[in-house]
């Protein structure tokens, strides 16, 4: 049997072709594939604007950023989640504050977000994990309670829904951000995109991204025909033309790409009814996008043991995540994960299962014999 990773990308000959298409265009970057993925991704999640940028992380920083994140400013979000997401806060001077999850769904418990709330707090960040979005419209109504934004860290749910809406729809929130690494649903090798209503804040997105310079509502009296102003201090955050090309390609398959991973999961969800094996909630008024299928085991013991003999056989899960707290940085910075002790009991019992596209019937059969032998072993 081939190697079985817990997630990879799927190419065709299409986007190869749509690829070399903007690899023979006039311009590479900055050119005119850019802002069309933009209005496909636009188009698809129901967002008034997307500005595509480098990474998911480029994309978290830059609004963080442009809702005003500064020194002493606070956020909220989940140590159950990639650095990325609370690195993006200490970028910009503010700190960080941890809620811990609920391990029924594997989300951010709600409970605990208010405690944390104080008069520092900007910006609420719910990570919808695994593909599976938080309970929106009540984080809504604590932000709204508190005057605080929200930030949807969707990098796991582009295609998800919630009560109707699509993520990226943002009935309940300010922004929201993907990530387009290539183990998330599409991919544009690396890249990520915020998705807004606010046109101001969506024109200050664009600056940060190219280094704060505008080309209009100008400071100043141009003085030459290619005038430009840089404003604010900005980064370097652009996609470039063959990354979006192969984004508009990607974005074309990917309800195509859900349900084979819904496929996937009705498998699974099949194998493990009747054995020790807890899977992720399910909602009535939700469709999990599935970019992971997590599992928790009685005991860290028996999920190492599955770990390594999936391994011996070629197959390679993952563990998602060690808590962001648990990270030597963030423990110099003062944090504990004993603060979040649902969310390190979730990392010890953890394992990522294969779940992609391309996975065949023959190996998702392979991988779920290979757990029950490790399991009886």
């Amino acid at each position: 049997m081939d190697k079985i990773s817990y997630g990879r990308q799927f190419i065709d000959d299409e986007d190869i072709k749509l690829v070399i298409e903007a690899l023979k265009s006039d311009s590479i970057t900055q050119g005119e594939y850019v802002p069309l993925f933009e209005k496909l991704l636009s188009e698809y999640t129901g967002a008034r604007y997307a500005v595509c940028v480098s990474s998911g992380t480029a994309a978290l920083h830059i609004i963080y950023h442009a809702l005003g994140l500064g020194k002493e400013d606070e956020l909220i979000t989940t140590p159950n989640t990639f650095a990325a997401t609370s690195n993006a806060c200490l970028y910009l001077g503010g700190k960080p504050k941890f809620a811990d999850i609920s391990l029924d769904d594997f989300l951010i418990d709600l409970n605990y977000i208010e405690k944390l709330i104080n008069k520092n707090t900007k910006i609420i960040v719910p990570v919808h994990y695994a593909g599976l979005t938080c309970n929106m419209e009540e984080i809504k109504n604590i932000a709204d309670k508190y005057n605080l934004y929200v930030v949807e860290d969707a990098c796991h749910s582009i295609g998800s829904f919630y009560k109707g809406s699509r993520t990226g729809s943002l009935k309940y929130s300010n922004a929201a951000v993907f990530s387009f690494h290539p183990v998330k649903h599409i991919t544009t090798a690396e890249g990520g995109a915020i998705l807004l209503q606010d046109e101001s804040l969506y024109k200050k997105c664009i600056a940060l991204r190219s280094h704060g310079i505008v080309r209009e509502n100008f400071q100043k009296t141009p003085t030459s025909p290619t005038y430009h102003e840089m404003q604010i201090l900005g980064y370097n955050y652009r996609m470039t033309d063959l990354q979006a090309a192969l984004g508009i390609s990607q974005l074309k398959k990917l309800d195509g790409f859900i349900k084979r991973r819904h496929e996937i999961v009705e498998v699974y969800n099949s194998a493990f009814k009747d054995m020790n094996i807890k899977t992720q909630k399910i909602y009535d008024d939700r469709i999990n996008s599935q970019h992971l299928f997590p599992v928790l085991f009685e005991s860290k013991t028996i999920r190492d043991k599955v770990y390594y003999y999936l391994k011996e056989n070629n197959i390679f899960t993952q563990v998602h995540y060690i808590p962001v707290t648990c990270h030597p940085y963030y423990e110099q910075l003062g944090y504990s994960y004993k603060d979040t002790p649902k969310a390190y009991e979730f990392y010890e019992r953890e394992l990522s299962l294969p779940i992609y596209p391309s996975l065949t019937d023959s190996q998702l059969e392979f991988v779920i014999d290979n757990i029950k032998k490790a399991l009886a072993s």
